[in-house]
């Protein structure tokens, strides 16, 4: 089950990364949260921070962070 958190944090990460080159504020803040939590799972070695990572991500998303959402 590592393996399979290793992997997810993993592209979790390699896809935030990708985020922080934008100039939208809500775009870094929401790579920034996801970097956060995937670094916490692979530390702790559990599943629970990618899907915590995850809502709040989407809590952002209907807050207006998105650069996609509509207002």
């Amino acid at each position: 089950m590592s393996i399979v958190i290793y992997v997810l944090a993993g592209l979790s990460i390699l896809l935030a990364v990708g985020g922080l080159t934008t100039n939208h504020p809500g775009t870094r803040l929401g790579s920034i949260v996801s970097i956060v939590f995937a670094i916490l799972a692979i530390f702790l070695e559990e599943w629970w921070p990618l899907v915590n990572g995850f809502a709040v991500n989407w809590g952002l998303r209907l807050l207006g962070c998105d650069p996609d959402s509509r207002k």
